[in-house]
Order: structure tokens, then C-alpha cells, then sequence
């Protein structure tokens, strides 16, 4: 089960309990597709959607889903919802779904497309030297998909802060347009 930061807590806090209670469950998100988060899945099927928890707008909405769709281990939902999203946090989630799915040359491009943006000055703010910057961090968890266990589990934890980080982004505010 992974930590939930308490400084994304009030981001979350117009979630209502029983999401906060299954991303709290969640196992920690692997650097591939996996783990399969089924808790996730059956809350966001039953739930259909974030407007009882106080995201206004389509695209804050979707940008939203598409975290908790990548955090259930949905790759393809995640995809549909990202790619139709043109704005900073949507080429962010999307840059993160090719990362995990492998594809790393598009994690890249989809990064590129998201430009400046705050979450990834906080992760390089808060790392130790793991995420100077996206195209970088892409390139340590491709090299620690198959390499040392340490590394692996290391990348998979900044992987969380950085979905932790974004998910709250995606609550609190409007979505930002995407930069070319």
C-alpha cells in the first residue's frame, strides 16, 4: 500500500470516502502496466464520474479520471481520456501511460508537449536527484524496468509522488493550456 502524503490530503478532501479509501489501498503502481487495482476499477465503474466531488469542467474531470484510471492499472482508459485532453495536465497524464505501457520515445514527446509546469518543479524539488526533469526520469525507469530491484522500487516511488502530485494539481485547479 502506498503513502499518501499529507500535504495532498486537503487537495483530496472533497473526495468522498470511499475513493480516498481505495486510493489509499491501492498497491503501488508498477512501472509497467500492473498492478491490476480491481478496488479502483469497481469505485470508478460505480461512481461514473468526479461531479459529486467537486471537480467542475470536462476537462479538470477527465484529466481526474485519467489518474485514477493509470492508478487502477487501466492503461487504455487512461489513454482515451488523456489523449483527448489538450491541455498541460493531459499531456502530462498521457506522457506518464506511454512511460508505464513502454513506449518511452512518446513518454518523451508527451512531456515535451506539457511544457513548464509545477508539479514537475515540485518532484525536483522534493527528489533527491531522480527527476531533474521528465525526459530524464523516463530514462531511469526504463533502465530500472529490468534492472536492479533497488532502482525499480526507488522509480516506482517517485512515480506515486509524482501521480500524488498531479491528482491533486488536476482537484485544485483549472486545467492549464497545453504548450507546443
Amino acid at each position: 500500500m502506498p503513502h499518501l502524503e499529507e500535504y495532498v490530503r486537503p487537495a483530496m478532501k472533497g473526495l468522498s470516502e470511499s475513493l480516498l479509501q481505495v486510493i489509499q489501498d491501492a498497491e503501488l503502481p508498477g512501472l509497467d502496466d500492473g498492478p491490476q487495482q480491481p478496488a479502483v476499477v469497481n469505485q470508478l465503474l460505480q461512481g461514473g464520474s468526479l461531479a459529486g466531488f467537486g471537480v467542475e469542467g470536462d476537462d479538470r474531470r477527465n484529466a481526474c479520471l485519467s489518474g485514477l484510471w493509470l492508478l487502477a492499472g487501466d492503461l487504455d482508459r487512461s489513454h482515451a481520456l488523456s489523449q483527448s485532453l489538450h491541455t498541460a495536465e493531459g499531456s502530462y497524464w498521457h506522457g506518464i501511460m506511454h512511460r508505464r505501457e513502454g513506449d518511452f520515445g512518446n513518454a518523451k514527446y508527451w512531456f515535451r508537449r506539457v511544457g513548464s509546469h509545477p508539479v514537475a518543479a515540485q518532484l525536483r524539488d522534493h527528489d533527491s536527484g531522480l527527476y531533474p526533469d521528465a525526459a530524464t526520469f523516463v530514462d531511469a525507469c526504463a533502465d530500472a524496468r529490468h534492472g536492479d530491484p533497488t532502482d525499480r522500487e526507488l522509480c516506482r516511488r517517485v512515480q506515486w509522488l509524482e501521480w500524488q502530485l498531479l491528482f491533486s494539481h488536476c482537484l485544485q485547479r483549472s486545467s492549464a493550456p497545453a504548450t507546443d
